[in-house]
């Protein structure tokens, strides 16, 4: 007997098809949890953890309304993780149903290169089925086979992703970077510019400094602020200017790559290297005796700046992933490096970086001098203003009546861009009344379901963060420090000091003051 897990969205088909392989699967004698209820909870986020965690198999249903998922992607999260250890890992089995699109960034990094099988409405059940429990009881692989490494992107698999999600008005819970306003792909240039996307001061910033000679751009803020977006803006508007860049997610990154300073820098050289398409490779500078970070040093020089007579652009996401670990301080010192560098040698002139994070740096890197966070153009997003609301609300066919009910939901959700988007997007399309939107939000079946239910499961695994949060709630204070930045930078909470400090909308104050 095997446990499994299956990962869904409470839609159909896909609940229909859960339901049908959990049946089929413990027909013979197989262990199968499928969250089948409608709940919110700290019960209900301790089982789902101590469920996904126990089981050998974990099965997840892809299809357009899954992959917008917040509590899904988490789930595949997790699920990567257990399939890395090297006692016992987890075997993950994707199926994709009624979707043949690219997958997100972000679940895509986990699942492209596993083989899936696919599913399609009308089809019987017993086939797939049958796949699955074949490829539980006899080990055999799924039908269809993943991305090889080198593959490239398919410009109508990326086309269909970009019209289920963004095109159609739905936001993705993490932002796809390859949404941005023109993509090169082998077959062409793509226009996949989001119509809902709201321009601030700081777009036109960034797009202006980075086609200069030596920039460095720090972006600051919480996460689901629009960070990796204008990232992905910058890179369009260097791409424009001839200037080749290259982006890094540290997020994505796997845990073998962030072990050592040296399996990073290594990773990164040779992530620089496809990017750029250099034909000197990074084990041509690779010294041990000088170690990786004069080696990567040496190669961005000599492979990429000698020669080049435009600016190259190197884009560093989620550079927070770094920070807990014990080489962080000879990491940003390295980058600190590169900046300082335009002012000995002029081949780093051509050198352009922009790092965007959330947490502060000063809690972690104790000397100011060796920091790349107190240099170049800083940028901190602010959430969006009333007049970006209605904006954004004309982009939705003024589905908000008034002003009044702009500063209502503003009031309800603050001006966060993503839930925003969620709430708009769920009055568009008349899954909900305005009144219902307020009434049912904390329901298992409201708009906000799956962003609620990934942040109090988050919390649940992290019990002295929920203790800190607990103590907000109650007091309006935070006694660490720490615990303060990790929760505002998770986008939780506001405030600028730790004695002075509110949830960050009035659905989190309901949502956590009830679960908590």
């Amino acid at each position: 007997m095997s446990r499994c897990f299956i990962s869904y969205r409470h839609v159909n088909p896909d609940e229909e098809l859960a339901v049908s392989l959990q049946q089929y699967l413990h027909d013979r004698d197989h262990q199968v949890f499928v969250d089948n209820r409608l709940l919110v909870g700290a019960k209900w986020a301790e089982v789902i953890d101590k469920q996904i965690r126990a089981s050998e198999f974990f099965i997840v249903l892809l299809s357009a309304e899954s992959i917008k998922s917040d509590m899904v992607r988490q789930e595949v999260k997790l699920a990567h993780q257990l399939s890395q250890r090297s006692i016992k890992p987890m075997r993950i089995l994707p199926i994709r149903v009624d979707f043949a699109g690219e997958l997100p960034y972000d679940l895509g990094a986990y699942l492209d290169r596993i083989q899936y099988a696919l599913w399609r409405s009308g089809e019987s059940y017993a086939k797939i089925c049958a796949q699955v429990l074949a490829a539980i009881e006899e080990e055999l692989s799924l039908p269809l086979d993943g991305k090889r490494e080198e593959e490239e992107l398919s410009a109508s698999g990326i086309q269909e992703l970009f019209e289920t999600t963004e095109g159609s008005g739905q936001a993705l819970p993490a932002a796809d970077p390859r949404f941005m306003p023109y993509m090169e792909l082998e077959s062409g240039t793509m226009q996949l510019d989001s119509p809902f996307y709201i321009r601030r001061a700081s777009d036109a910033m960034v797009e202006s400094r980075v086609v200069r000679q030596g920039c460095t751009i720090i972006i600051k803020a919480p996460r689901q602020m629009g960070k990796s977006s204008l990232l992905a803006r910058a890179k369009t508007a260097a791409n424009k200017s001839n200037i080749q860049a290259c982006y890094i997610d540290f997020q994505m990154m796997e845990q073998r790559h962030l072990n050592s300073l040296e399996t990073c820098l290594e990773h990164l050289a040779r992530k620089i290297a496809k990017s750029f398409k250099v034909i000197n490779k990074p084990e041509d500078y690779w010294d041990k005796a000088l170690g990786a970070k004069e080696s990567l040093t040496d190669f961005i020089e000599d492979a990429l700046l000698a020669n080049s007579t435009t600016p190259i652009l190197i884009l560093m996401d989620e550079v927070d992933q770094l920070f807990g670990l014990d080489y962080r301080d000879d990491f940003f010192a390295l980058i600190r490096g590169w900046h300082n560098s335009r002012a000995i040698n002029a081949v780093w002139n051509n050198f352009n970086l922009a790092i965007a994070h959330s947490t502060e740096p000063y809690l972690w890197i104790q000397n100011i001098n060796q920091s790349p966070f107190n240099v170049g153009t800083r940028i901190q997003l602010q959430e969006f203003t009333v007049e970006q609301v209605a904006q954004l609300n004309r982009l939705h066919s003024s589905v908000l009546k008034d002003e009044q009910e702009i500063k209502e939901l503003i009031d309800f959700v603050g001006g966060q861009p993503y839930l925003l988007r969620q709430a708009l997007y769920a009055l568009v399309n008349r899954l909900c009344s305005f009144a219902d939107l307020f009434e049912n939000a904390l329901l298992g079946n409201g708009p906000f379901r799956d962003h609620l239910r990934r942040l109090l499961w988050c919390l649940q695994q992290n019990e002295v963060l929920k203790k800190s949060l607990r103590q907000i709630i109650r007091k309006g204070q935070c006694e660490d420090e720490m615990h303060f930045q990790m929760l505002r930078a998770a986008g939780l909470i506001k405030g600028e000091s730790r004695i002075n400090v509110d949830l960050r909308c009035r659905l989190y104050e309901e949502f956590f003051r009830r679960h908590l």
